[in-house]
């Protein structure tokens, strides 16, 4: 009775890792990354199926930012960015940078810099079709 019951136990561990790990390659699947711009700095892209609109003017956004080679650095590098935008006043702050939590971020303009205002640009475009 007690091997039956470690066995079965066994099993039903083994069937809960396939599970999670199913989840994991579903969700990596479902992004729809979109090129949004390329520069002398690198390459923006935003996933347009992670808008989610959090209040009137607020909405988050997936973004992956390329940055070129330069030279400081021999090869080009890539991070994936969690922004929360303000579609008003066209002001954004990154809460998580490759998955780790950015605590404290302040709200910030672009500063004329090209590829966060075309991130902007389309994310707040895209969640007024929505």
């Amino acid at each position: 009775m007690n091997k039956f019951l470690t066995t079965n136990f066994c099993i039903f561990l083994i069937l809960i890792c396939f599970q999670i790990g199913a989840l994991k390659v579903h969700a990596i699947g479902n992004v729809d990354w979109f090129l949004v711009k390329e520069n002398d700095s690198g390459k923006e892209w935003l996933d347009l199926g992670s808008l989610k609109k959090i209040n009137e003017n607020e909405i988050t956004a997936l973004t992956r930012f390329y940055e070129n080679p330069n030279g400081i650095k021999e090869k080009g590098e890539t991070s994936l960015y969690l922004m929360k935008i303000n579609c008003s006043s066209k002001k954004f702050k990154d809460i998580s940078k490759n998955g780790i939590p950015t605590f404290n971020s302040k709200w910030e303009l672009s500063n004329n810099d090209e590829l966060i205002e075309s991130v902007i640009d389309k994310s707040c475009s895209e969640e007024i079709l929505q």
